[in-house]
């Protein structure tokens, strides 16, 4: 069976112990990253609009999200001496993924394209190509997979513009 379709519950302790660790560490330096941001106070910016506030809570609740699963797989005997941890699989979708979000964040984001657009294309292409497997499983056709991946798309490209756009009053490209 491969990690990929491995339930979560069946992974050893320890491998969820060494994401967890990973998950404290990239959640605090998010945290941390954006609590040293200026905020800008000789410009009389509103308390709830400084640069970082966002990005700050978000780092902290992965890194407490990171505690939480650091904090279960203790309670599971990651730290038995004979748990085994599986490091090295899913390292391959692992890099995929990283690919993906790299070449969303660094070639359609900002380039010609508009931000709506290349969030729906980011959405839907991700299902489409990392939810396939488990689709067809379950057994539903590509059709059916590619509307669903699209309506998702649709969906999360509408809220994350406004959200931007009225909420955090960010203009978007």
């Amino acid at each position: 069976m491969s990690i990929e379709n491995t339930p979560v519950d069946a992974l050893p302790p320890r491998t969820d112990l060494f994401a967890a660790l990973v998950w404290i560490v990239f959640g605090t330096a998010i945290a941390v990253g954006a609590w040293n941001m200026d905020r800008l106070e000789h410009r009389h910016i509103n308390q709830y609009e400084i640069p970082g506030l966002v990005p700050g809570v978000l780092g902290a609740v992965i890194a407490l999200l990171g505690l939480v699963l650091a904090a279960r797989s203790i309670r599971q005997g990651a730290l038995h001496a004979g748990v085994e941890a599986r490091p090295h699989e899913g390292r391959k979708r692992l890099a995929w993924v990283f690919a993906a979000t790299l070449l969303y964040a660094l070639v359609l984001v900002g380039h010609g394209i508009p931000f709506w657009l290349a969030t729906f294309l980011f959405v839907a292409g991700f299902i489409l190509a990392f939810d396939a497997d488990r689709q067809a499983d379950l057994g539903r056709r590509v059709p059916a997979q590619a509307l669903r991946a699209c309506v998702y798309g649709v969906c999360t490209s509408a809220i994350v513009t406004l959200v931007f756009e009225f909420v955090f009053l960010v203009r978007l490209p």
